[in-house]
């Protein structure tokens, strides 16, 4: 395990992990929890909670410090750490795309956030991986964090539409405020006269619809995930919406995740880049209580399971 050093302790006991299993992934599912002889105690979850419960517990912060450390052993307790369910995706024979187990990480922390941590781990460790764009991490559609190089989390795409209609709406200009007779203005409106705002006398020529909406798809590609559109993911403009085929990750910087707060979301543009962060806040108090318990098992309907939904990712 790593050479650490903790401001706060772990709550997590040493035998705490988080295995899941599915054999139907559409159903609630039941969180089962037991830490030492403590009683067990059950929570039925939905995926969306389980997203939401994995993201908060990747929220707790960490000081810690690896020297040289393998990858997988960094993943490990970062599991172990915060009881987030993590799948990375790593390097095996079938599947030659994904991160190198023996990896060595070299990084301190201290304030960060477990999830600022592993995005820092995956900036040292995917430094070979640049021509793809590197690793990132997403949600699983069964709510477990995802971690790996984009080119392969890519393979995991969804389709999604936006409705930009609000974006390309334009606010007409009344430069000249109007004068109103109230009764000329019943009396035209009975002979179906002209409005009296006008847009002053001079022609204002306008941007077609089609071409704003075409702007706004150069200005996603050129910094939301740049890369990412060259490896297979897609966007188009069709009748005031976009259409948008890609990985999680991709969504995530477009629109955050709507099942969590937009208080607790925050977006920003570092080197003509697009990110998206979160925090913890007391609107989500459920969720930060459930994130500190140890977890043992999810399991579709109850019981004790081990094991993964297919693992790998594909």
């Amino acid at each position: 395990m790593p050479n650490t050093a903790y401001r706060q302790s772990p709550r997590l006991s040493s035998c705490a992990s988080l295995c899941l299993a599915a054999a139907v992934l559409g159903g609630p599912a039941t969180l089962a929890l037991a830490q030492g002889g403590a009683s067990t105690r059950t929570v039925a979850l939905s995926e969306t909670q389980m997203k939401r419960q994995n993201l908060a517990r990747m929220l707790r912060p960490i000081d810690i410090e690896f020297q040289q450390e393998p990858l997988s052993n960094v993943m490990t307790f970062l599991e172990e750490y915060t009881g987030a369910d993590l799948d990375p995706l790593w390097i095996t024979d079938r599947q030659p795309v994904g991160l190198d187990e023996d990896a060595e990480i070299t990084i301190t922390a201290k304030g960060l956030t477990a999830l600022r941590l592993l995005e820092l781990v995956l900036d040292q460790a995917d430094a070979d991986l640049l021509y793809s764009g590197g690793s990132t991490w997403q949600m699983s559609e069964w709510g477990s964090i995802q971690i790996g190089p984009k080119e392969r989390l890519m393979r995991k795409r969804r389709l999604q539409i936006y409705d930009i209609n609000d974006i390309l709406f334009e606010i007409p200009n009344y430069p000249d405020v109007p004068e109103i007779d109230l009764q000329q203005a019943l009396q035209s409106n009975e002979g179906g006269g002209q409005s009296p705002f006008q847009e002053g006398n001079q022609d204002i020529e306008r941007v077609p619809k089609q071409e704003r909406a075409e702007a706004l798809v150069d200005l996603i590609t050129a910094v939301v995930e740049p890369e990412t559109w060259d490896i297979g993911a897609d966007i188009r403009y069709y009748q005031g919406t976009l259409i948008v085929s890609a990985p999680d990750y991709v969504h995530r910087a477009l629109e955050g995740y709507p099942w969590w707060p937009a208080t607790a979301t925050a977006a920003s543009a570092v080197n003509g880049r697009r990110y998206v962060s979160f925090n913890l806040e007391t609107g989500i108090s459920e969720v930060i209580e459930i994130a500190k318990d140890p977890v043992i098992a999810v399991v579709p309907g109850g019981g004790a399971g081990t094991g993964g939904p297919g693992g790998g990712g594909g």
